[in-house]
């Protein structure tokens, strides 16, 4: 047994046999026994077992050849046999043949593990990523940045539409590290970042890209109610006295002076006086409500329950002229997480103003198909939304960047803080209102949340 698994013992033992069936050729061809055949057969014999000896010593080199090729390929699910019968020293080398592609098994499996990881980090980014190489072909991208450039996906730079022509030209000229802010639309304003690096001698653009429109927003409303609460607070200090003192002159000059033209005259200066200082303090009153929007409280509510409350509202006010309120949601069981009365609140603002168009336009050519119509559902991202539509007039495309604008108004009596105010709520949502019209057609507002 023991001869059995020693390699020399094996490798002597075919020699031997090599050895012997050469001698007993060569014996029986020259005492010509067994005439050709059985001389021949020996020396045959012979050959097989040295092609059989070749084999046996060549086995290590093919192994070793198998286990590089492996390697080479990234195939590590061979294993090699014990090959106890050739002795100690062989089944150790086919032990640690099968050590090494383990440990090259281990290695992938870990590799892969953090490619994973790394490419489920990029996807769940909020920030856009992008990468290109020299040819401008995208290596690695995420969700994110389809959002952000409004892409369902980008195979090559040149893919990119007309309006992000400044990103293309960005990256054409791109040496080093560099930023760019550029503004592809209304609703988007983006801020890219980009760096070009050289990995293993391979050049690569690394782009980061973020929508900073709504930050931008929530800034310049920020500006506006830090103005607003100084403005109110001297205007509240000066305007609250004058009122007190013109109040307590109307009192004299009613109750003890006695009537005569000077004394009116004086009555009706007070009265204009008191008249628009009041106006004043409720156009000031308009700063608190501006600046004082509470946390939105939570609920859980169904959409159809939202808008069949804010329709029976509207329909109330339906007195001036015939408009048909409608409202849609798909999916009918839709349901929203928000704060209820800020949301109705800001629904009902949206149809005023759109009644108030309308009346306007009606007052100049009257209708009989003017009509405000709600709509609620989600996005293909599962995000809800609700619009708010009617034919009415429209605005003016120069007029629909300002009408967010605190204090912005082209009502007679508007304080110009209700859209501004709407935009706040649905900012607080971790949404945002848009809008988009067309003069003679109509306006329709957009709330995401």
């Amino acid at each position: 047994m023991l001869f059995a698994r020693s390699f020399s013992a094996n490798l002597s033992l075919r020699i031997a046999t090599i050895f012997v069936l050469i001698l007993a050729g060569a014996f029986l061809w020259v005492n010509e026994i067994g005439g050709v055949f059985l001389p021949l057969l020996f020396l045959g014999l012979a050959g097989v077992a040295a092609f059989n000896l070749l084999h046996y010593v060549n086995d290590t080199n093919r192994r070793l050849a198998r286990l590089f090729e492996s390697v080479r390929y990234s195939d590590f699910a061979i294993r090699f046999s014990s090959a106890k019968e050739k002795g100690p020293s062989f089944e150790d080398v086919n032990r640690q043949f099968n050590e090494v592609l383990e440990a090259f098994r281990q290695t992938r499996a870990e590799k892969e593990a953090n490619l994973l990881f790394l490419n489920t980090m990029v996807q769940h980014l909020s920030t856009g990523l992008v990468a290109f190489n020299a040819n401008m072909n995208v290596l690695v991208s995420n969700s994110a940045a389809f959002q952000q450039l409004g892409l369902y996906r980008l195979n090559h730079l040149n893919d990119l539409p007309k309006q992000h022509q400044p990103l293309i030209d960005f990256v054409q000229d791109l040496s080093g590290k560099s930023k760019l802010l550029y503004q592809p639309d209304s609703s988007r304003q983006l801020a890219v970042q980009g760096v070009k690096l050289n990995l293993q001698g391979r050049t690569v653009f690394l782009l980061t890209i973020q929508n900073i429109h709504t930050e931008l927003q929530r800034r310049e409303v920020d500006a506006w109610r830090n103005l607003a609460r100084v403005l109110r607070h001297e205007m509240m200090n000066s305007i609250t006295p004058i009122v007190s003192l013109v109040e307590t002159m109307q009192v004299i000059v009613r109750e003890e002076l006695a009537p005569s033209p000077p004394t009116e005259d004086l009555k009706e200066a007070l009265d204009v006086v008191a008249t628009r200082s009041r106006g004043l303090m409720t156009f000031v009153d308009a700063y608190r409500s501006f600046t004082a929007i509470p946390t939105p409280k939570y609920e859980t509510i169904s959409a159809q329950k939202l808008l069949e409350q804010v329709v029976s509202l509207a329909e109330v006010e339906q007195k001036t002229v015939q408009i048909k309120v409608e409202y849609f949601i798909q999916p009918s069981d839709l349901f929203l997480t928000i704060d209820p009365s800020q949301i109705e609140m800001t629904l009902i603002n949206l149809m005023k103003n759109g009644r108030e168009a309308i009346v306007k336009a009606n007052a100049e050519r009257a209708r009989k198909d003017w009509r405000i119509t709600l709509r609620a559902g989600a996005d293909s991202r599962g995000r809800p939304f609700i619009e708010v539509e009617d034919n009415g007039p429209g605005i003016p495309s120069d007029l629909l960047d300002e009408i967010f604008i605190p204090f912005f108004t082209t009502k007679q009596e508007g304080t110009g803080v209700g859209l501004s105010i709407s935009r706040q709520i649905m900012q607080q949502h971790g949404g945002d209102l848009r809008v988009s019209s067309e003069v003679g057609r109509g306006t329709r507002f957009l709330l995401e949340f």
